[in-house]
């Protein structure tokens, strides 16, 4: 019994990531607003009912969008960590920086900050919701916590420098503070003061 269960929600997961990253190719080739329930099952080969007991209504599927992408990111946040487990001010500003950069270039993320049509879209991630920053510090603050455990911070302080991660990069994803140099200098400034026991 509970393999069949195991099986179902194993399922349940493929089909909606299926969905969802059909969705984000839509979107990406053809814009936010181009893109509709009807669409997105026709593309799949599935009833439109089936899309709406996945994600709802078109706003349910842009904010699953959003954090699917935030998902994507905190994972490559962890994996430059990784390449820093002697130096918490050089991890977290490698990052940073790596994903202010592809912020620029994600077709997705592109679509998300370029313009009208990634409005909707785009409020996720500034004001209408707090899902993206607290699912980014959630996913954050037990990375810091395995790769720079020596560096004597409380649990309270490492959440503190969890969301401030978080929200400086989110603040430089939506609006860039200029060459990825000066950004790069600056978060090394900010967040190594953080960590400077």
């Amino acid at each position: 019994m509970k393999s069949g269960v195991a099986e179902e929600a194993t399922g349940r997961v493929r089909s909606r990531e299926r969905l969802l990253a059909a969705a984000a190719e839509l979107t990406s080739a053809g814009g936010w607003a181009s893109l509709t329930t009807g669409r997105l099952a026709a593309d799949l080969g599935v009833g439109r009912q089936t899309v709406y007991d996945e994600v709802g209504s078109k706003a349910g599927l842009a904010e699953a969008l959003v954090l699917r992408e935030t998902d994507k990111l905190a994972g490559t946040v962890g994996q430059i960590l990784e390449h820093h487990p002697g130096d918490a001010a050089a991890g977290v500003t490698d990052a940073f920086c790596h994903i202010v950069e592809a912020a620029r270039v994600k077709p997705l993320l592109k679509t998300v900050l370029g313009g009208p049509d990634g409005d909707e879209l785009l409020s996720l991630i500034t004001t209408r919701s707090q899902a993206v920053p607290d699912r980014a510090v959630t996913a954050v603050t037990p990375m810091l916590r395995a790769r720079y455990a020596g560096l004597g911070l409380s649990e309270q302080e490492r959440a503190v420098f969890a969301e401030t991660f978080v929200r400086l990069l989110l603040s430089h994803v939506v609006q860039p503070g200029g060459p990825i140099e000066r950004t790069a200098e600056s978060v090394r400034r900010v967040l190594g003061r953080m960590l400077d026991r």
